[in-house]
């Protein structure tokens, strides 16, 4: 009877621990993911201005160093760029320069591809993307993936099927992940936003879309 009632007391101290390391992690894990991000994207950044020679680096003519200085300066020429591009002459020279890249073989395969993805993530319109559910990465194990419209025509052929391109994200970091070919009738829209699905993917389940936001709406 002596050691249950010493028992007790150590269990609710377990229990209450236990929930307080849980409650505190709801709250550092959103903040830890998304600082690390943040850093990753910094990183990949500040990685630009490391292809440039010494002598054309701000960091070999500044009085001190400045610590992620490339990513300020990416910034800035990303904010520089669109600025130019709202202009109909500028959108010209682009348009030219653009002309001359994708007539370089190896360069031209990688830089369309990249384009393609941009536009597809970053674009306005919502034209040839749709979040989906498809059957992976084994039968009875379903994920979310974004549908990028239908395969070449000649991979179609090869199997006879009509065939989707789906790109599956990787949780945390959503800008890896698997480039699939579905079947179309295995795939199933989902009526949510890209912006939804990124914060589903992201946060592996825990926020999800409001309940309006059911497969086919029902």
């Amino acid at each position: 009877m002596a050691d249950d009632i010493q028992a007790k007391p150590k269990v609710r101290w377990r229990d209450s621990l236990q929930r307080y390391f849980f409650a505190g992690l709801l709250v550092f894990l959103p903040v830890a993911i998304t600082l690390w991000f943040i850093g990753w994207v910094i990183d990949l950044l500040d990685s630009v201005l490391a292809v440039m020679p010494d002598a054309f680096h701000p960091n070999s003519y500044l009085p001190f160093a400045v610590p992620k200085l490339g990513a300020l300066v990416t910034v800035l020429l990303i904010l520089f760029l669109g600025v130019l591009t709202r202009g109909v002459a500028t959108r010209r020279v682009l348009a030219a320069w653009e002309s001359v890249l994708v007539r370089i073989p190896i360069f031209r395969g990688i830089y369309s591809a990249v384009q393609k993805l941009v536009q597809t993530f970053f674009g306005g319109t919502q034209a040839n993307r749709q979040v989906v559910m498809i059957e992976y990465p084994r039968t009875g194990v379903y994920t979310i993936g974004f549908a990028m419209g239908r395969a070449w025509s000649h991979l179609e052929e090869i199997k006879n099927a009509q065939l989707v391109n789906v790109f599956v994200p990787t949780t945390p970091n959503p800008t890896a992940g698997f480039y699939l070919l579905v079947p179309i009738n295995e795939v199933t829209p989902l009526n949510m936003t890209m912006e939804e699905a990124l914060k589903l993917i992201t946060s592996s389940g825990l926020i999800t879309p409001e309940d309006k936001y059911r497969i086919n709406g029902n």
